[in-house]
């Protein structure tokens, strides 16, 4: 290999880890180191004259991505869309950078472990800020993103934490991320975000299930804990969740109600990928009071911003997803512990994910997007290592090495 071409490796793995341990409190330098990463994976293709451009299974689901797009654009007539939309299409190579750049068990421990050590700093100091804030107790903690944002980001990565912190993962590595993890505990409740409260118990229920039926007990023990040792505000927005007449409950109705007759006048192309501000007054019923520039549901936004088209794209592509990971955990044996963790964390913070979905639009926010995608990178790099390993007998235990 040239040394030019060693070189532009070092900065290109630097640079992932700069788009990783910024990811969860920074959009601007997390979104500077991944388009540096992005371009230096193309100089270095271009200096070796080779494609290291992975296929994924994934790979026509993206593209129908593209054509929804498109034809949003054609039907709803709404040019203004192209941007947003562009925007988001510009995440998706995440998936391709993450696979293709990550290729060994350390370099992959390296990029856990400064996630975990990045989140275990950003929740103590998410922590104090909630006790000494202004508010009280009674506040809503903002760690350095609005609330929902927060509680999106502590949910997912606090379930990452908690796959290695269950699955026989070695002592020390168990107990680094279980600190982690709880640690990361207490910010997300301090959001009083109910939505990524149900996704962490949705997500942890996925990691007791595929580790054992007994640990399905922690889930009943971390919902008594928190009943027991939770303040009164606490205590009523969590009861909140199954309250329909609830001010908060109402207003979500009044915006899926308007979401869905909207995808009624607009089935082919939606009104496109924009904010939905004047769309909303239009249609919105007449007991709601809020005012919403999105409908706080992925499933109805993808059917308003883009049409059926875009409603049936994002239920194949929530289901490919949700099979594909399931089947790269079971594909990968026990004796493979960094690569067996790293697909449970991505599928337990990706059925997190949506849950959290049925309630925020939180596939718009770019942050939990990155976030997303970063997974799901993840999960396919680790299938791809565990594939290695059998083939080269490394990953098998003693005796049955072919």
């Amino acid at each position: 290999m040239k040394l030019d071409s060693i070189l532009l490796r070092k900065l290109l793995s630097f640079f992932i880890l700069v788009f990783i341990g910024a990811c969860p409190f920074s959009i601007a330098l997390s979104q500077f180191g991944l388009f540096l990463a992005l371009a230096l994976w193309v100089c270095i293709m271009l200096l070796e004259k080779k494609s290291s451009v992975p296929r994924t299974p994934l790979d026509l689901y993206f593209l129908a991505f593209v054509l929804v797009g498109i034809n949003s654009a054609i039907f709803s007539g709404e040019r203004g869309m192209v941007v947003i939309f562009v925007k988001r299409l510009l995440l998706i190579p995440i998936v391709y950078l993450i696979l293709g750049s990550v290729t060994s068990k350390r370099f992959l421990a390296v990029l856990l472990g400064t996630l975990a050590g990045v989140m275990a700093i950003l929740s103590l100091i998410g922590i104090r800020k909630y006790l000494v804030g202004v508010q009280g107790l009674e506040g809503r903690l903002e760690l350095f993103h609005h609330y929902m944002t927060s509680g999106g980001i502590l949910m997912m990565l606090s379930l990452i934490a908690f796959s290695f912190a269950i699955l026989g993962t070695p002592l020390k590595w168990r107990a680094a991320a279980l600190a982690s993890g709880v640690l990361m505990l207490f910010p997300l409740v301090f959001t009083f975000t109910r939505s990524s409260w149900l996704g962490f118990l949705a997500g942890f229920l996925i990691i007791a299930i595929a580790h054992s039926k007994k640990a399905l007990l922690g889930v009943g023990m971390i919902i008594v804990l928190f009943w027991l040792t939770a303040s009164p505000s606490l205590k009523d927005r969590a009861s909140s969740i199954f309250n329909p007449y609830h001010r908060h409950n109402v207003e979500r109705v009044c915006m899926w109600k308007a979401g869905i007759q909207i995808i009624k006048d607009h089935p082919l192309g939606g009104v496109g990928d924009v904010d939905l501000g004047e769309w909303y007054e239009r249609y919105k019923p007449p007991e709601a009071k809020q005012r919403a520039g999105h409908l706080h549901d992925n499933l109805i936004m993808f059917g308003v911003t883009l049409g059926v088209p875009g409603l049936v794209f994002f239920v194949v592509l929530s289901l490919k997803l949700l099979i594909m990971e399931w089947k790269i955990l079971r594909s990968i044996p026990k004796e493979e512990w960094l690569l067996k963790s790293t697909v449970l964390g991505a599928l337990a913070s990706y059925v997190g994910f949506q849950i959290n979905g049925l309630f925020e639009w939180n596939f718009g926010d770019a942050e939990i997007a990155m976030l997303l995608w970063l997974t799901v990178g993840l999960a396919l790099s680790a299938q791809k290592m565990a594939r290695l390993a059998v083939l080269s007998g490394a990953g098998l235990p003693s005796g049955r090495r072919p």
